[in-house]
């Protein structure tokens, strides 16, 4: 028993000193270092062209969350996630078309190892300048102000838009991201999952062709569309996925690593 307590002990000391020498040599350390690295590289983005110069988040961020290294399931393909923390901006979204420019709102994915931005999802608001992209009208089951015992049908409006400009340059290309991205991430090249045949879960909405602008991909917004993109360098076989949504008077760009598929 003492034998084995004292192998037990030795591996258990061999592990805590694997796991401090691995925190040593990380980058962030603290959800400090996380908002500042955050800040960091969307600045490295917006001088790269991925994102438009305009994109910002100013103060302190709505939360900073800490995640745990863990292997995903079949819904990631088995990706391996380091240890990384979400730094989130959400709330000056929401006000944005009280505003006479678009306001941001993202969730970002720092990677503790190497400090770059390993998910991104981008919102930027409409403003009253912008014009409505499509329309869709609800209708509404209230209760009748004159009558409480009786409800009545209200039909209200809400409106979609296409300012993805605001997000990245408009005249970007699938390829121009993509190649950009592999470079900010250090992979050797990419390949677009629908021209190699490979379908990851959802049948494509149509064939993508690397020169299609980006903001020409189809947007998410009740079909659960996605870009799948196999990065050469990255974790064998684990797909990226890039897609653009609509919501009522918002659009976003989602893009990176960490993308469930569906």
């Amino acid at each position: 028993m003492k034998r084995l307590f004292s192998i037990t002990l030795s591996i258990f000391m061999l592990l805590m000193i694997s796991i401090t020498a691995l925190a040593e040599d990380e980058l962030i350390k603290t959800e400090k270092d996380a908002v500042s690295a955050a800040k960091r590289e969307i600045e490295v983005w917006k001088e790269m062209g991925i994102l438009c110069p305009e994109v910002s988040f100013d103060g302190e961020p709505d939360a900073v969350v800490e995640t745990e290294p863990s292997i995903g399931n079949d819904r990631w393909y088995g990706r391996e996630f380091s240890h990384a923390y979400e730094v989130r901006w959400w709330m000056a979204a929401r006000i944005g078309t009280e505003l006479e420019v678009p306001a941001y709102g993202c969730n970002l994915r720092i990677d503790a190892g190497t400090g770059k931005i390993i998910h991104a999802d981008i919102e930027a608001m409409a403003t009253k300048d912008d014009e409505p992209a499509s329309e869709k009208v609800l209708e509404l089951e209230m209760r009748d102000p004159a009558d409480p015992t009786k409800t009545v049908i209200e039909k209200k409006s809400i409106y979609f838009y296409d300012n993805f400009d605001d997000i990245f340059p408009a005249d970007l290309s699938v390829d121009d991201f993509c190649t950009l991205l592999a470079k900010y991430w250090g992979f050797s090249g990419y390949t677009l999952a629908e021209t190699v045949d490979e379908e990851c879960f959802d049948e494509p909405v149509a064939p993508v062709e690397a020169s299609s602008l980006l903001r020409d991909l189809p947007a998410d917004t009740t079909e659960n569309y996605y870009l799948t993109v196999f990065f050469e360098g990255d974790q064998e076989g684990a797909p990226v996925y890039i897609s653009l949504h609509q919501f009522p008077g918002s659009v976003m760009l989602s893009a990176g690593v960490t993308h469930a598929v569906g």
